[in-house]
């Protein structure tokens, strides 16, 4: 009889840590708790967390992806440093980053994928090195394109630590915004 009370009591505490536990971090964490989602014009367009795959030439571009921002799968390639198909990966998309973005030299950040697959960040300078193909395709200057990165970048963990990155899909916003208002003036 003891151990049905025993049992009993873990079911009920179990159950009110697990209720109490998501109350408090959707009261106090509601932004981070619900998947840090991005809305754009009260739509839900994306989250924070999760990268996804920009095309569009007028636009920065991701890091690559295995599962091609599919969120529901995982990973990379897992090829070893050694790797023969690692290295023609790299040196395939080395060559046509290259073109792509007028022959400026690519972060290596940019050419390989993230442990996820899903990482919504790029390196500050990755962002830099697509600044000139976005200058040249749309009607902004390159300064323009590098204040935009300048102001989107997270700063270092207390300006030491760390490395400066930009949110991919934060800083596409800002720029679809940007075009907006250039095609109506």
């Amino acid at each position: 009889m003891v151990a049905v009370r025993v049992c009993f009591v873990t079911i009920i505490l179990t159950i009110l840590y697990l209720l109490g536990s998501v109350l408090i971090s959707t009261l106090i964490f509601n932004y981070n708790s619900t998947g840090s989602l991005i809305y754009l014009d009260k739509e839900i367009i994306g989250s924070k967390l999760i990268g996804q795959d920009f095309k569009d030439k007028l636009f920065f571009h991701n890091r690559l992806s295995q599962s091609n921002y599919k969120n529901d799968i995982s990973g990379n390639s897992n090829y070893p440093y050694y790797s023969k198909k690692l290295l023609k990966t790299i040196s395939n998309n080395y060559n046509s980053y290259k073109s792509e973005n007028f022959g400026n030299e690519p972060d290596l950040n940019i050419l390989t994928e993230s442990a996820s697959g899903l990482d919504p960040d790029i390196t500050y300078e990755a962002a830099i090195s697509q600044s000139k193909r976005i200058a040249k395709l749309s009607q902004l200057s390159e300064e323009q394109i590098i204040s935009l990165i300048n102001k989107k970048a997270s700063p270092l963990v207390f300006g030491l630590f760390g490395q400066k990155i930009v949110n991919v899909l934060e800083l596409n916003i800002e720029l679809k915004q940007i075009y907006a208002k250039t095609r109506r003036s």
